[in-house]
């Protein structure tokens, strides 16, 4: 899927990009967990299923205004090593490049509401008290560390980490730290007015208009705690709100046209192929203070994979757009 934001990382080098591609990793291999850093044994009989703690701290309205470089702070890494400067990914998502005590590389990042794949919802272990689980790499150079917030779907706080091996340990003991800060009362992100920060993606849009552009069956997934996706059959509708590049920024690099939603300016790019139709919208909402070259930025997509001839996927990603925009936050 290509995006405004994908290209701004390969234009230039900005905080606000996706994590570099050299720092990411996949897991692969699932390994159980030795202790508990609760103090006892692991017992999955014991985790509770889905993170259902009662604990208001780890819902996902709570997470969604959680600042991820605030619990990813230079006190909490200082105790594995020598903290670079963290770098603010997205709402959701931050990452440290720093060095161990020995002076090698160690990375972290952070993913705040991440929806877990193969993850057990009841944990393995527990870690905090919330039930969690574990993977890495086979060669031992990363290691993928998941608090389980919620079970339906399956979403928690996610910890992945880079280096040189013996990673999963220092992993646990790191998220541990970051359930702490986020029970005790996580600092909040620092957000211009009219920020979309607490905004509920798969909420905001009247479902009259949903329904007028994909169909009546269609149903919706919180990818994110910023993304949603409506589907039905082969239509799909995707919205996201994330801290990128001004689209108007990026605009002859993206290859994408300006287009007036009402007296709102986006860019536009439409994809056509045999059979498939797709079209992206995005605009700069509002600022973001932190970062002068940054913006909380809207993206709506509507894709079709069985377009019918003349079907125009750019008006109903519109329609969608306009329906939107006097819903959200004024600056």
């Amino acid at each position: 899927m290509w995006t405004v934001g994908a290209v701004a990382c390969l234009v230039t080098v900005l905080a606000g990009c996706g994590a570099d591609l050299a720092k990411e990793t996949f897991p692969r291999s699932t390994v159980p967990a030795t202790a508990d850093l609760d103090g006892g044994s692991p017992d999955p009989t014991t985790a509770t299923s889905g993170g259902a703690t009662g604990d208001e701290a780890f819902t996902s309205k709570n997470l969604r205004r959680a600042d991820p470089c605030g619990l990813l702070n230079e006190d909490a890494l200082a105790e594995f090593g020598t903290p670079a400067n963290s770098r603010l990914r997205d709402y959701d998502k931050c990452s440290n490049y720093m060095k161990d005590k020995s002076g090698k590389e160690l990375n972290f990042t952070l993913t705040v509401g991440e929806i877990l794949t193969g993850a057990d919802d009841t944990g393995t272990f527990k870690i905090g008290g919330l039930p969690a689980s574990e993977s890495e790499l086979d060669d031992k150079t990363a290691c993928f560390t998941n608090a389980i917030t919620e079970s339906s779907p399956k979403r928690g706080i996610t910890l992945q980490m880079g280096g040189a091996g013996g990673l999963c340990e220092v992993s646990r003991k790191m998220l541990e730290n970051i359930v702490k800060q986020v029970r005790d009362g996580a600092k909040p992100l620092k957000v211009a007015k009219g920020s979309m920060v607490d905004l509920d993606p798969c909420e905001v849009v009247d479902p009259a208009v949903i329904k007028s552009t994909i169909g009546e069956s269609s149903e919706s997934r919180l990818d994110t705690l910023h993304s949603c996706t409506w589907s039905a059959g082969s239509a799909s509708l995707d919205l996201s709100f994330e801290i990128s590049s001004n689209p108007d920024d990026l605009a002859e690099a993206a290859e994408t046209k300006p287009v007036d939603l009402g007296g709102v300016k986006a860019q536009k790019k439409a994809e056509k192929s045999a059979g498939s139709d797709r079209c992206r919208l995005e605009w700069a909402h509002a600022p973001f203070p932190e970062d002068r070259e940054l913006a909380e930025v809207v993206s709506i997509e509507f894709s079709n994979y069985s377009a019918k001839t003349g079907e125009d996927t750019c008006a109903k990603a519109e329609a969608v757009a306009k329906a939107l925009i006097p819903k959200l936050p004024k600056g």
